[in-house]
């Protein structure tokens, strides 16, 4: 995990913290994980998040820590079939949830992938699935703990903290590199 993205969780941990108990019902990162407590089938990028916070929740996202990880693994069997995460559980891992609807991780790839939005049927029977980021390190940073938050999300409490962190504008100058 990038060195900054690592910093700022640890930051914004601490600020929570600070702020507890009123923050606990929208936002919460916990601790790292011991790294033995870490299971062997998680994938690196998921791994490197668990050494920094051993679950997160900020607003409408909840990425799961290692408690969860069996429990998720058995859900994947459980996903709707026009996704083929069912007949292929190996190659996914049950990353967290969006607004209570899965996110998930492709193993080979470490795209995250989700079910959109598009009209206020279940995710289970909207037939859409699709990536929403090429990598968990950029989920984090443009969605979880950036400027997209409000565009999977409600601008809820969690919105209101990352604005008054300045989290909510992208930097032109990493929009002009490509970043």
């Amino acid at each position: 995990m990038n060195p900054d993205l690592r910093e700022l969780i640890v930051e914004v941990r601490a600020e929570l913290a600070a702020d507890q108990p009123a923050t606990l019902v929208w936002a919460q990162i916990e601790q790292a994980a011991p790294a033995d407590k870490i299971p062997a089938e998680v994938p690196q990028p998921v791994r490197e998040l668990l050494e920094v916070a051993d679950g997160v929740r900020a607003g409408d996202f909840e990425l799961w820590g290692t408690a969860d990880v069996d429990y998720r693994r058995d859900m994947l069997g459980n996903m709707p079939e026009f996704t083929g995460v069912a007949d292929e559980p190996a190659e996914w891992y049950y990353l967290g949830d969006l607004a209570r609807e899965p996110l998930l991780l492709r193993r080979d790839t470490g795209a995250v992938w989700w079910f959109p939005r598009t009209s206020d049927d279940p995710f289970y029977v909207r037939g859409e699935f699709e990536e929403l980021m090429p990598t968990l390190e950029y989920l984090l940073a443009a969605y979880v703990f950036g400027p997209l938050y409000a565009d999977v999300a409600a601008q809820d409490e969690w919105w209101e903290f990352l604005d008054e962190h300045g989290l909510t504008t992208v930097d032109e100058d990493d929009e002009e590199s490509g970043e």
